[in-house]
């Protein structure tokens, strides 16, 4: 089969790699892509939120499915034009899309599908922000509205600085505090059947020990040893059900990809947020552990048939990702500098880079983004799996590079509120 994916990030290298391993892809393509993904796919250069140019060129290239990748597309309504003019497409609909597109949407079909997840106040003023503040007290948790690259969340002790966040955001929502450890649960959906994925956890804060400011993510790994056996059963009965059947019910059908961001709380588990795509960097680590064909999957999903299709099989071991970031990421990544040492790093056993922000100049490979690269290693357990990430991550050379180096070393429930 022919697949197109739109994206270009960390997220859609492992896509890529991951279909192409599947045995069942004859060929693969990818918009606008990356230096790394071009090594297995062909790239065309088109913005991934223009419709009518994806839906041009997965004409031209007789796409028979197309996998969005990143969340603008899909609020921008891209699945909805393929799906019109008769491409399949894996990805949710523009107004399903607003699980992620809207905090304010999320915490409404939670609410009616009876969904366990935080207190929560949209607020649109200052006044009301001051309010909503007030009433949750401290830790205090702000969150953009819309789209924010996972980059649109204050969590603070300082009301000054929850209260400026919200000045800036415009619309936000403000919530109670939760404490316990975050996963990630993914889950894939036809719009009434569902299955999840392998759980991982990700690192959001830029610095070692869970310090510094929130990030897109530095880093996952995945299984997790310490979580409850039946966790992605029960995210599948109590939140990922409920959810696709609220939305169902009110004429929204979800098909695509469900990521559900989860605190385990001692009052149980709560949702922190939704996203509408895989999430980044834990599909790195999920990905890496499936061994069930992946365009088979995303097709069962996109052509309403994931009843029929086989549960994901799950390869035994562990894997780890580490994020290697531009100088000044996350506030002001610096652009421009060479990467050396890929091919040292990817001959290290058990270990492989995925290409995220990168660009080619000439026939130099430099960075073009906050987070430039990902390195995963798989191995017989987590131990071994990050042992061999960190010493691929250690051959590779970037002026102002840098990157966390706690990623699974303890490899048990961190707290947090999510980002």
């Amino acid at each position: 089969m022919r697949v197109l994916v739109l994206g270009s990030g960390g997220r859609e290298h492992a896509l890529v790699r991951s279909l192409a391993q599947g045995g069942d892809v004859t060929q693969l393509h990818a918009a606008p892509g990356n230096p790394g993904i071009g090594e297995l796919a062909d790239l065309h250069d088109l913005g991934a939120t223009d419709a009518a140019a994806v839906t041009a060129l997965a004409r031209k290239v007789a796409a028979d499915l197309v996998v969005i990748g990143p969340e603008a597309p899909l609020v921008a309504g891209v699945a909805d034009a393929l799906r019109d003019s008769g491409v399949t497409c894996f990805g949710p609909s523009q107004r399903a899309a607003m699980i992620e597109g809207s905090k304010s949407f999320a915490k409404q079909v939670m609410t009616a599908a009876g969904v366990p997840t935080a207190a929560a106040l949209t607020c649109r003023t200052e006044p009301e922000a001051a309010a909503a503040l007030a009433r949750f007290g401290s830790p205090y948790v702000v969150k953009a509205d819309g789209l924010a690259a996972g980059k649109g969340v204050v969590v603070t002790t300082d009301r000054a600085e929850a209260l400026r966040h919200a000045r800036a955001c415009g619309t936000v929502v403000i919530e109670e505090f939760l404490d316990g450890p975050e996963v990630s649960v993914f889950a894939l959906a036809d719009g009434t059947t569902a299955t999840t994925l392998l759980p991982a956890q990700d690192y959001k804060r830029a610095g070692d020990g869970d310090t510094g400011p929130n990030t897109g993510g530095m880093g996952a790994y995945a299984p997790l040893p310490w979580a409850p056996a039946d966790l992605a059963d029960q995210t599948l009965a109590e939140v990922v059900l409920p959810t696709l059947a609220e939305l169902a019910r009110i004429g929204t059908p979800y098909s695509g990809l469900l990521y559900a961001g989860l605190c385990l709380t001692s009052r149980g588990l709560r949702v922190v947020e939704f996203n509408a795509r895989f999430g980044d960097p834990e599909t790195q680590v999920v990905l890496d552990r499936l061994g069930t064909p992946l365009a088979g999957l995303l097709t069962a999903c996109a052509t309403g048939d994931l009843a029929s299709a086989p549960p994901p099989r799950w390869l035994p071991g562990a894997a780890v990702t580490v994020v290697i970031a531009a100088e000044g990421y996350p506030a002001d990544p610096v652009r421009g500098a060479a990467i050396d040492g890929l091919p040292e790093a990817e001959r290290v056993p058990g270990a492989y880079v995925l290409q995220a922000g990168t660009a080619r100049a000439g026939p130099e490979l430099i960075a073009a983004g906050g987070r430039v690269l990902n390195v995963v290693g798989a191995g017989d357990d987590l131990a071994a799996a990050r042992a061999r990430a960190y010493e691929a991550a250690a051959l590779i050379t970037m002026r102002g590079g840098w990157y966390r180096t706690d990623i699974a070393a303890d490899p048990a429930p961190g707290t947090g509120p999510g980002a």
